[in-house]
């Protein structure tokens, strides 16, 4: 099949024209727009695992024909959804969108998008996969009473192949090809003209290839921020002169088990600061970034630091010829990296244990013999070596440079290079920690400190954000006016203290209580609350859509400004998703509810039914049929021994040991409190769903 054409942001983006409102509101020119999302898509910071999924296909949804005269009023009808969805997203939400005339036009591109919908598609054989982070999402640009055109089918199934055969393994799309509806989704989308195109078989599902190409050149390393992986607590260093071996683990979970959940035991289960393993793989080769190269691990008693670690995902018997090929390929690069040839050993040669199966033992045993490897790329998984630290992504990185004024601004790519090395260190030296360019856990605490704690000369943005603190000090008749861009420099700063001293509080530059509560005297009722809270990380007006999409009732106005109501509204969502209900909406705050919405979002309601039993007979690896038999039971045992040292038979019979066993797990895992009384009751359904919900269990 011809390779499809695909129009790049560019030439959609030069047609932007953002409303008025929200060019005053952020404080620039149009231009900025055009020049800022023109580039190539940013990658996101939330879970991106398109091989599992697919493809969902979308329409405009518009009531109106869409019946464009010339290419460009395509290009402007994508400019306008632009527009329309950036307030609630920041950027247009397809991957890709098509137009009547065939052509392609790029929107996220291979990053992950946000057009189909949160929460979770159940999909046959007891799958259940996150609707965003499983799927790429096409739009047909076509509104209700439109057909689509041959030209648009055509393309719609060059561009589908595409990202199921040509792109590199952790970017191609999974063989499902499903309607925006699917699911049960609330949406007529993608209509009743392109529906019948929209599944398996369809005239726009391409078969595969007669032969199958080779592998990309170099396989490459999902990074920490792909597989949505926690900050660390701690990260320490290991010099590469300590490097001595190469050791292979695996899960003895099923394989089915994500990288997260692994993460999420290892740190609330035993207590660790991350995940314990340098790299894991999965059965389809993929492999996941843990630790990294230069940080030391947790995996082997006695040779965390000499030794990198990798991790099989899965049972004894479950590794694939793929998975081995890609584990020996990663002792190649690992000998590449330390400059000198590591011994291979496995895990149960260096310490008591069964691990890693004797499959895998007698593998490695036999020198790790494979057909031929891959190279692996040094882009997507660094390990920390190239600035990432394992605490925050590239590309929020980037963000956070530029956040704090930094000249010329950095090129927000998700990719480590010199300049953004730079860049950090810049930063660094400004919140006051060793500038070495590596964002870790002290650099995070001190520009989470600088941003929203305040010191002299940082401002504090607790109370008000510092854009909002400008307005308010504009509108007081301050001149010359302040800049409204978001940075506290030396000018907002003054500024700040001349609004104080008008108000009749110490003029010592930080908005504390005592600053809000003297300006909304002196505006006299004239002063909102305008975007206050912690805005560092989401808007308001995103913090009010994300409560209002998670179901708070009665619903938050959608209007930007923080008041008590949007306060409760976010105190309430930080309780369902499982962090401290302090109103402000940080960096824990944004990854507990990007990984819940993402989730199954089960209803807490204590009832152990059937939705229930099949979230959790996924989570333990047997078939999701809703029917908690003698087979779930066991599966639940066997995870407990797995997971929890729990030290069961495996049996069968869920009594009280096994609900005790149950109920300390949940108490490990989600920091809830149980009565350890061995009586499955409503409560500790809760905080098994409350456990699923948060991918905890």
């Amino acid at each position: 099949m011809a390779s499809v054409t695909i129009q790049k942001r560019s030439v959609w983006a030069a047609h932007i024209d953002m409303p008025l409102a929200t060019r005053l509101w952020e404080g620039r020119d149009n231009d900025w727009y055009i020049r800022t999302y023109g580039k190539p898509p940013q990658p996101s910071d939330r879970t991106w695992e398109p091989w599992r999924g697919g493809v969902f296909v979308h329409y405009t949804g518009s009531r109106t024909s869409f019946s464009p005269a010339s290419e460009t009023d395509c290009r402007k009808k994508v400019a306008s959804m632009f527009a329309d969805h950036y307030p609630d997203s920041g950027d247009i939400k397809y991957n890709y969108l098509v137009c009547p005339h065939g052509t392609v036009y790029e929107g996220r591109g291979h990053q992950r998008g946000e057009a189909n919908g949160g929460a979770t598609i159940a999909l046959s054989g007891g799958r259940e996969l996150g609707r965003n982070t499983a799927f790429y999402s096409i739009q047909g640009m076509l509104g209700v009473p439109d057909k689509p055109t041959s030209a648009m089918l055509a393309s719609m199934k060059k561009l589908i192949h595409h990202l199921r055969y040509e792109l590199p393994r952790e970017r191609r799309a999974g063989g499902e090809l499903l309607p925006h509806r699917a699911g049960g989704w609330d949406t007529e989308c993608p209509g009743a003209n392109l529906l019948p195109y929209a599944k398996a078989g369809s005239s726009i599902d391409p078969e595969p290839p007669a032969k199958q190409g080779a592998e990309a050149a170099a396989l490459n390393i999902i990074s920490r921020g792909s597989w949505g992986a926690r900050a660390p607590k701690s990260v320490v260093k290991v010099p590469a002169s300590e490097r001595r071996g190469f050791v292979v683990h695996y899960s003895a979970g099923p394989s089915s088990q994500t990288v997260r959940q692994i993460q999420n035991y290892h740190m609330d289960s035993n207590g660790w600061s991350d995940i314990g393993y340098n790299f894991l793989v999965d059965t389809a080769g993929r492999i996941y970034e843990g630790r990294g190269w230069n940080n030391e691990g947790a995996h082997t008693s006695g040779y965390n630091r000499s030794h990198i670690a990798v991790c099989f995902i899965g049972r004894d018997g479950d590794a694939t010829k793929a998975a081995k090929v890609s584990i020996r390929s990663l002792y190649e690069k690992a000998n590449t990296v330390f400059g000198r040839t590591l011994s291979k050993t496995y895990h149960s040669a260096l310490g008591s244990t069964s691990c890693p199966g004797n499959d895998l033992r007698s593998w490695v045993s036999s020198g790790m013999p494979v057909d031929g490897w891959s190279d692996i790329g040094d882009g997507d998984g660094g390990g920390g070596g190239g600035g990432t630290g394992g605490v925050r992504s590239v590309a929020s990185q980037q963000k956070a440079v530029n956040s704090l004024g930094y000249t010329p601004p950095l090129d927000v790519d998700g990719i480590t290079g010199p300049k953004t090395v730079a860049g950090v260190k810049w930063l660094q030296a400004k919140v006051g920690v060793t500038a070495d360019g590596i964002w870790g856990p002290d650099t995070e605490a001190a520009y989470r400190a600088y941003t929203s704690t305040g010191g002299p000369g940082k401002g504090m943005s607790s109370v008000r954000s510092i854009a909002s603190q400008q307005k308010a000090v504009n509108d007081l008749g301050h001149t010359p006016k302040l800049d409204v861009d978001g940075v506290f420099g030396p000018r907002t700063e003054a500024g700040v203290k001349w609004l104080q001293t008008r108000a009749g509080v110490p003029a010592d530059g930080l908005w504390g209580p005592a600053t809000e509560a003297a300006y909304r005297d002196l505006a006299k009722g004239g002063a909102t609350w305008s975007d206050g809270g912690l805005t560092t990380v989401r808007s308001v007006l995103r913090q009010q859509k994300a409560v209002n999409s998670l179901g708070y009732t009665p619903k938050l106005t959608e209007d930007g400004l923080f008041g008590p109501q949007t306060e409760t509204g976010v105190k309430w969502l930080q309780t369902r998703v499982g962090v401290t209900a302090d109103g402000l909406w940080g960096p824990d705050t944004e990854t507990a509810f990007t990984r819940f919405s993402d989730g199954p979002n089960l209803t807490v309601d204590g009832d152990f039914g059937p939705r229930t039993i099949a979230v959790t007979q996924r989570a333990i690896g047997v078939t999701a049929d809703g029917v908690w038999g003698a087979e779930s039971k066991r599966a639940l045992q066997r995870h407990l021994n797995t997971w929890s040292n729990a030290g069961l038979t495996v049996d069968g019979d869920t009594g009280p040991n096994t609900v005790k066993a149950l109920q300390r797990h949940l108490m490990l895992m989600t920091s809830t409190k149980l009565t350890i009384d061995g009586a499955w009751g409503a409560t500790t359904t809760r905080a098994l769903q409350t456990a699923l919900n948060q991918g905890r269990f």
